[in-house]
């Protein structure tokens, strides 16, 4: 119990409290109705604030409960070395769509690989990450060497088809030509 509802709580016994001593003092009765209909009135205050804020607060954490792992929510995308060590990292926070590929002449991709050891096997625009219904996904553009996810749930590499999203988990690995991004 947290110690809005202990204060809560003692409040409604405070208002119990209250309304007993009116009834049984050597008052006039006018001053025993007021203090009991105030002992009784912060009684029901506190009694339904109890109540709704714990109903409240149960409806919230059953309709809109974190994930399982939301500590393990995408926010980056890192670039990976052959070692898995990170050479660069891209920011998704607050994004909703990125092109991924490579930057030539007037065309401007949101993650630029062209500095990359494997960037002859990338294409200018080879991939798009969409970020729909609080999950990221990614879209293979058409690209000649295609696209491959890495889940890390098995370990497994699967194929992705043009234009038919895939749906990506913390931890999973990108894989377009031989450039690995893992999403994080």
């Amino acid at each position: 119990m947290g110690q809005k509802q202990q204060f809560t709580v003692i409040i409604g016994v405070l208002g119990i409290i209250f309304a007993i001593v009116a009834a049984y003092s050597d008052m006039d009765l006018l001053l025993k109705f007021i203090f009991g209909v105030i002992g009784s009135g912060v009684f029901l205050w506190a009694a339904l604030t109890f109540y709704f804020t714990n109903k409240l607060r149960v409806d919230f954490d059953e309709e809109y409960s974190f994930p399982k792992n939301y500590l393990a929510q995408i926010t980056r995308l890192e670039l990976l070395s052959e070692e898995n060590t990170v050479i660069r990292a891209f920011d998704l926070y607050n994004k909703t769509g990125l092109v991924i590929g490579k930057d030539y002449g007037e065309n401007q991709v949101d993650i630029n690989l062209a500095d990359t050891d494997y960037s002859t096997l990338i294409d200018i625009h080879s991939a798009v990450l969409n970020y729909a219904k609080g999950n990221w996904y990614v879209e293979d553009l058409g690209g000649k060497n295609g696209i491959s996810v890495q889940k890390k749930k098995d370990g497994r590499k699967y194929r992705i088809s043009s234009g038919e999203p895939c749906k990506l988990e913390y931890g999973d690995i990108i894989i377009i030509g031989m450039s690995r991004l893992r999403i994080c």
